[in-house]
């Protein structure tokens, strides 16, 4: 899939998000500030803009049939979903409104809510924002901490903020269009995708196919042993270390790759990266690989002693510039697995750990 591919399919997957959900016209709030020397400042220049912010609770458990499911929209605000015992889910919410007026702004907050749907087991959330004059400069947000059975389906959408996934061992989709998506210890994790922020991935067993990807930001995954993995990023790192899996696909157009971990029998990985470097990390006992690495104008390194196809000891015009490797072909041990590795304007190194 070329750089451009990726753009579209992310974005195409944002504004599938964002029709899903009702539009708002309330102003999303900033990120989080807590490590920030300004903060402070930041929070006497809000209040004396838009006034002290108003808020709300919201407090329910609802009771599920069987393992559950929970299918979650937000517009703006976090998400954070853990678990627990029982077949129930418990829905904390808090509400955040600002504005100028305070008794515009608690208007406001009674305008917005929380549509909760219970049936055959599948609890189904919305948050509506109420339509607004664009005269009026209001900022609202939602968060949301919510628990869930162990084993509960879920699905999580925001547009403004940062979705969390903890031990849910149930089929997880987490996305979100400006903000982060760490995901922890959830074996069923199917996707986890952003457009704005960084994708984060640890621990995690899976028989099916896993997919992280943002368009600006970096995927960061470790401690994963799956069947099938798809990494993307537009503009940033791909960084996957302690990896077990026999199918990997992993691209960015502007950033690094990384990657380390050990190759399967028969297994295929896939390394693309326009103007970035490529380092691949691997075990000084893996039994074999055949590799088709190039590079532009980077060069090639390697730890492994690799047996060149005749192309490429003959002089693969396309092998070598100024006496730099800037393509190898050929295998290494068994070659019981496939390596490919491209790079435009990167270095491409194979070391051993």
């Amino acid at each position: 899939m070329t750089g451009s591919s990726v753009v579209r399919l992310f974005i195409t997957s944002a504004l599938a998000l964002a029709w899903s959900v009702p539009a708002a016209a309330a102003v999303t709030r900033a990120a989080a500030f807590d490590e920030n020397p300004r903060a402070g400042w930041l929070e006497r220049y809000q209040e004396s803009r838009q006034g002290p912010e108003q808020t709300e609770k919201f407090s329910e458990v609802y009771k599920v049939a069987g393992d559950g499911a929970l299918d979650l929209q937000n517009i703006a605000g976090d998400v954070r979903v853990t678990t627990g015992r029982g077949n129930e889910i418990r829905v904390e919410a808090t509400k955040h409104v600002r504005h100028r007026d305070p008794a515009e702004a608690k208007r406001y907050l009674s305008l917005l809510r929380i549509e909760a749907t219970n049936v055959g087991g599948r609890l189904e959330i919305r948050t509506i924002f109420p339509r607004m004059s664009g005269r009026n400069s209001i900022s609202a947000h939602v968060n949301y901490t919510v628990v869930v059975p162990q084993s509960a389906a879920v699905a999580l959408r925001t547009i403004s903020g940062d979705v969390s996934v903890n031990g849910v061992r149930g089929e997880v989709r987490a996305d979100t269009t400006s903000g982060d998506v760490d995901v922890v210890n959830t074996p069923n994790l199917a996707s986890a995708k952003t457009i704005s922020g960084d994708v984060r991935a640890r621990d995690i067993a899976s028989q099916t196919t896993l997919s992280l990807g943002t368009v600006s930001g970096s995927v960061i995954a470790t401690g994963l042993k799956v069947r099938t993995l798809e990494a993307g990023s537009v503009s940033g790192d791909v960084q996957l270390s302690n990896l077990q899996v026999d199918r990997l696909t992993a691209k960015t157009v502007s950033g690094n790759i990384g990657y380390e971990g050990t190759l399967a029998r028969s297994g295929r990985y896939e390394f693309h990266a326009h103007s970035g470097n490529v380092r691949l990390v691997l075990p000084a006992n893996t039994p074999g690989f055949e590799i088709d690495a190039s590079t532009f104008s980077g060069s090639i390194r390697t730890d492994f002693g690799i047996t060149l196809r005749s192309s490429a000891q003959q002089g693969d015009p396309r092998g070598r510039r100024n006496g730099t490797n800037r393509a190898i072909r050929g295998s290494y041990g068994d070659a019981s697995a496939f390596l490919m590795v491209r790079s435009f304007s990167g270095t491409v190194v194979i070391s051993k750990k």
